[in-house]
């Protein structure tokens, strides 16, 4: 089936490297998505990245499950949002800060690496670090709701209202950090999608810039808006998140809308050409 969106005057040349949601896109929980296999021989030799907003896992668990599927994928070629918060912490400066956690021991395991102080729930901090947390309560929730009433900085990993699991939505992090700012008048550094400064770093593991890279994913706010703000053309699969109500339910309009991954494997084939050709280069 063709693309059911409409290109960007822009959207002239084949992509020359793909940034790729995962959750969605290419499975959802433990469940592959129609076609993937196809994707990922598709994609063989070409530049891509995959990219999650999920903070409880690693690359390494995002590599070990895809192998599950039957697709080989380093961890290299993968950016989970715990890499980027770790980046982010790095790059303000925040070395040698009282860090509260609350998530995953992926995550707490991440900004450990950032060279900060972790701290546990009850303890001055200078930072709150909220991502997906499974065993949130009502003490860490009060116990946030203090340090960044008094303060603190807050860092979402994502803002995302919903995670898509193989048994429906389940509350993301971003109504965990929603709860938070709904207490205090705080504004969150969201360091994952739609963040541009993810994208920028996604661009930069594949060496191909925003401009010439296709965003592929399944929700509007975060991979679509966060690629377009990052200078990426867009492409969105009916296969999540957004499904076929986006034109209703957001302003935000991506480059290209297909059904899903075996959509988007003919609009592939046909842009990259049997040459094999990459961007036209």
């Amino acid at each position: 089936m063709a693309a059911l969106g409409r290109r960007r005057p822009g959207l002239k040349r084949p992509p020359g490297g793909l940034i790729v949601d995962m959750d969605g896109v290419l499975y959802r929980g433990e469940r592959p998505m129609p076609g993937v296999l196809e994707f990922f021989s598709l994609l063989r030799g070409r530049p891509f990245v995959l990219m999650t907003n999920n903070s409880t896992v690693s690359a390494a668990d995002c590599a070990a499950k895809l192998g599950r599927m039957g697709v080989e994928v380093p961890p290299s070629s993968i950016l989970t949002v715990a890499d980027a918060t770790v980046r982010y912490l790095a790059g303000a400066g925040l070395g040698g800060s009282r860090v509260l956690v609350l998530g995953s021991p992926a995550l707490k395991a991440s900004v450990a690496q950032a060279g900060v102080e972790l701290v546990a729930v009850g303890s001055p901090a200078d930072v709150v670090v909220m991502g997906l947390d499974r065993d949130f309560t009502y003490a860490a929730l009060s116990h946030a709701v203090r340090l960044v009433a008094g303060g603190a900085a807050l860092v979402a990993t994502s803002l995302d209202a919903v995670l898509l699991t193989e048994d429906g939505a389940v509350p993301g992090t971003g109504a965990l950090v929603a709860a938070v700012c709904a207490c205090v008048d705080a504004t969150p550094v969201c360091v994952g999608k739609p963040s541009p400064a993810m994208f920028e770093m996604a661009s930069s593991l594949i060496g191909v810039p925003p401009q010439e890279s296709l965003v592929i994913g399944d929700n509007l706010i975060s991979d679509i808006a966060g690629g377009a703000a990052a200078g990426a053309h867009t492409a969105l699969l009916l296969s999540g998140v957004s499904q076929d109500d986006f034109d209703a339910a957001s302003e935000v309009k991506p480059d290209l809308v297909f059904p899903g991954l075996p959509e988007l494997c003919v609009y592939l084939t046909e842009s990259w050409g049997p040459s094999g050709s990459l961007g036209g280069r």
